[in-house]
């Protein structure tokens, strides 16, 4: 077996060591976040080479290229702690093939007698693909952008093709056969492997992210596309041919034919979850019960804020929440000096939002910030986050008519700014229930 035969099985292996690798030196412990999926389209160009085993040289001296658009379509998953690992089949359409040139440039003589300028012979396949690559990303989820390599296994389906033998003349014209490829010409399944670099941008669309990739890849081709009846004799070729005497009825080959090529394609991932539908507001009707004697209640001192899930529960107990205040500290986190959420922030606003969208609540978005930069930038800063925290709730369905913000920059610290513990309480987003 030779080298290149082995190298995309042990690439292989050695992604899947990786793999393991990373998620034991992330502490094998940690809860691994949900994946995303993703459903997109790709397209750009493939170069094919046809490779010989056992091919007379003198003879068939010269090999070309066979350039083609490739098409695709996938679904791709992303998992694991920082969305590292990455699965994507695809489904993808090209042609593959390639063109001998020079055929018989070894009798310059035949050349120069006959008035031949060339004699060349091109095969041409379509094929349907089925892929699997296997990813992994670099840099943290929420980065612009990702670069990213991969190994692909594919299994190819030959459809409809030809194969063109002609010869061309120093006065212009031709002379040669054309046909359709079938199966005495071609094997009708293939298998190969790539492996690739790439990189893509991420971006976001009302709280939702999409992403487009650039990638290029090398093919490894690793079965024999010679048909069954090439192999075994019983292929037939042109009879204009053998009339000329050109060719034998039937030829028998040996040897093997591969194929080899380069991919660079673009691609675009649109995530699942803009095809999800919205809930439903919760309907708002109160199951009137008789008014219980009054009790003496104990006195419970005011708590300064309270958690997302204390205020649902004591929602469902009946209780009363306005003018209580939500403290999001660190479920709530942006990109530094900029109003950007982080992606790790969207399911708390998620939750925030069903909450919202099932009640009759109505909430003030409130903006703070720590005392770094001026009293003037801190200032605008807060009030541009307040306000993407306060859009991002809309745009999960809230209604506009709950929602409201205001923003203090600096001038409200929950504790000392000298700490940077102390600077990450002071940089937070609040919710008051309002009367």
């Amino acid at each position: 077996m030779s080298k290149k035969k082995v190298l995309l099985p042990i690439l292989a292996l050695s992604f899947c060591l990786s793999a393991e690798a990373q998620f034991i030196e992330q502490g094998g412990q940690e809860k691994i976040s949900k994946g995303d999926w993703y459903v997109g389209v790709g397209g750009g160009f493939h170069t094919n080479f046809m490779r010989y085993s056992d091919l007379d040289e003198d003879y068939y001296p010269d090999s070309k290229n066979l350039n083609s658009g490739v098409f695709n379509v996938f679904f791709q998953y992303e998992f694991g702690n920082k969305r590292q690992f990455a699965i994507r089949p695809e489904i993808a359409f090209l042609r593959r093939g390639g063109k001998l040139v020079n055929i018989r440039s070894n009798e310059p003589d035949f050349y120069e007698l006959e008035g031949i300028e060339d004699i060349h012979y091109t095969l041409k396949s379509r094929y349907v693909d089925i892929r699997v690559p296997l990813i992994y990303n670099f840099l943290d989820a929420d980065s612009k952008i990702r670069p990213y390599v991969y190994i692909a296994p594919a299994l190819g389906f030959a459809t409809k093709g030809t194969i063109r033998m002609q010869e061309d003349y120093v006065d212009g014209s031709y002379y040669g056969y054309g046909m359709d490829l079938s199966k005495a010409n071609m094997a009708g399944v293939y298998f190969s492997g790539s492996i690739g670099v790439g990189a893509k941008y991420q971006f976001e669309i009302a709280g939702n992210t999409f992403f487009v990739g650039l990638e290029a890849d090398y093919e490894l081709g690793f079965t024999d596309t010679y048909g069954g009846k090439e192999k075994d004799g019983e292929a037939v070729v042109n009879p204009d041919l053998v009339e000329i005497g050109w060719s034998k009825p039937s030829y028998e080959l040996e040897g093997t034919r591969k194929f080899s090529g380069i991919e660079i394609k673009a691609t675009l991932g649109v995530p699942f979850s803009v095809f999800k539908k919205k809930a439903a507001p919760a309907s708002t009707r109160v199951a009137v019960t008789p008014a219980p004697q009054p009790k003496p209640e104990p006195v419970v001192k005011e708590k300064p804020c309270y958690t997302l899930e204390e205020i649902n529960d004591m929602m469902l107990r009946g209780e009363p929440v306005e003018g209580k205040t939500i403290c999001a500290i660190d479920a709530i986190n942006f990109d530094f000096g900029k109003s950007t959420i982080k992606r790790e922030s969207h399911d708390y606003l998620n939750n925030l939002a069903n909450t919202l969208i099932r009640t009759n609540a109505k909430i003030e978005v409130k903006g703070h910030t720590d005392n770094v930069g001026t009293e003037e930038f801190n200032m605008k800063l807060s009030k541009d986050r307040a306000k993407a925290v306060m859009d991002y709730l809309i745009s999960r369905g809230v209604n506009k008519s709950k929602l409201t913000y205001s923003y203090y920059g600096m001038s409200r610290p929950l504790t000392t700014n000298d700490t940077e513990e102390g600077r990450t309480m002071n940089r937070r987003v609040e919710f008051e229930i309002l009367k």
